[in-house]
């Protein structure tokens, strides 16, 4: 925490000063080279928030392409020095900028000061999100109605419905038989930002069991297990028979990996994860000392990163007793893909492309538009009616054309001069 703590404060301190020095700065590309740094530590900041694909973007789409635009910009129109060298306008704006600025710092951080804090509302949850498992003693499909919603008709066992979202609150839970009997009335409560499974069970009277769904990991390259026993009395385990599918058990212990232990009736087994590769489960029970696979069904699961499995063991009250007077086992494998975390990159590039698609390409035409005009608005004035003036203008010779072409060629040029003849006397004349 102390180190976290000193990497903020650094972190901090260097983006605020790059932001005054971009401020500060009469070079327009030192200006924005501070400007660059700034985004450098925002993006750092967001890594340690663990928004690593933000970070990203920060790099990659403000410090790198926007600011190599405006350097490029800045360059092209030769605007490096942002100095006015002649007479300066508004000589007092800089003082009441300044003034604005700590006036309003101080009216943000006297309140705090006062009142020990900001105190700001907890942000409302999600709507939770709920689905149902039909793992009861019904031969008949059933139909399952939940609060005010549509009753979801044909359930049969083992039948697991999708998730569907409510609000949070207290909603009665009806399970009604093939003849429309009510077998199945109690009331729910659901919470917001709750995602769980709801599993109807029972031979003789049905009840009702939840199981929490996490709905995300933070390691990608596992899967998370959730696992229920409503089928036997006695606790029992999970475990992995490996590729021998044979139980090993030496001095009264289980040598195979025991993924859960001492799961009773009803009761829900702490949440672990397993890496990316195939299994072979199987639940046991200990009986007189003796270890026991639970009926005849095993489960070879194809475990994939990033998703949520829930086990259910369940009695298979379909099946008929065999000879030694037990059900056979089933369970029931719930496989949920899970949703991407709020600030992945999956979450937001559905929020981009798919949710605001059309703002996110109107702000990249508005950019389009905006640099267009700065680069039309910055454009130094009176350079096309200079060309054009200095282009029409008759050029003026300080010196005689003589002068000049003698004085190059070391010689002196002779013009003949045409002259008329002189006039002849008349007799008036003399």
């Amino acid at each position: 925490m102390g180190l976290e703590l000193a990497l903020f404060g650094l972190l901090a301190l260097i983006a605020v000063v790059s932001a005054a020095a971009m401020i500060f700065q009469e070079n327009a590309v030192h200006s924005a080279l501070f400007l660059i740094l700034n985004f450098g530590c925002v993006a750092l900041l967001f890594l340690m928030l663990d928004a690593p694909f933000i970070a990203m973007v920060q790099i990659a789409v403000y410090a790198g392409a926007i600011m190599v635009l405006f350097l490029f910009v800045i360059m092209l129109l030769g605007a490096e020095q942002t100095s006015d060298t002649g007479t300066e306008t508004l000589k007092w704006l800089p003082a009441a900028a300044t003034i604005l600025g700590v006036s309003l710092l101080v009216s943000l951080a006297t309140p705090l000061l006062i009142s020990g804090g900001l105190a700001l509302p907890d942000a409302p949850g999600e709507d939770p999100q709920v689905r149902l498992v039909h793992a009861a003693n019904a031969a008949d499909p059933v139909t399952i109605t939940i609060g005010e919603n549509e009753p979801i008709d044909g359930v049969r066992f083992g039948d697991t419905t999708d998730f569907f979202g409510l609000d949070a609150g207290e909603y009665p839970v009806t399970i009604a038989d093939a003849d429309g009997e009510v077998i199945f009335d109690n009331v729910v409560a659901l919470e917001a930002d709750q995602v769980v499974t709801v599993v109807a069970y029972g031979q003789d009277e049905v009840s009702l069991a939840f199981v929490p769904n996490v709905l995300a990991v933070n390691d990608e390259d596992v899967a998370t297990f959730n696992v229920l026993n409503i089928a036997v009395d006695a606790p029992v385990s999970l475990v992995d028979l490996g590729s021998d599918r044979e139980l090993d058990v030496a001095d009264g212990e289980i040598t195979d990996a025991v993924l859960a232990t001492d799961i009773g009736y009803a009761e829900l087994a702490a949440a672990f994860t397993l890496p990316d590769r195939r299994y072979n489960l199987r639940f046991v029970q200990e009986i007189n000392g003796d270890f026991e696979i639970i009926g005849l069904s095993g489960q070879m699961l194809d475990v994939e990163e990033g998703t949520e499995r829930t086990l259910i063991l369940t009695p298979d009250f379909e099946s008929t007793a065999n000879a030694e007077g037990n059900y056979r086992s089933q369970v029931f494998d719930s496989e949920l893909n899970i949703q991407d975390p709020f600030g992945s990159p999956g979450d937001i590039g559905g929020l981009l492309f798919i949710d605001y698609l059309l703002p996110v390409n109107l702000v990249g035409f508005l950019l389009l538009v905006a640099l267009v005009g700065v680069i039309v608005l910055t454009r130094p004035e009176g350079i096309q009616s200079k060309r054009r003036s200095t282009v029409n203008r008759r050029r003026k010779v300080s010196r005689p054309l003589v002068s000049v072409i003698s004085q190059q060629t070391g010689s002196d040029v002779v013009v003949d001069t045409p002259k008329l003849d002189a006039p002849e006397p008349s007799d008036d004349d003399a």
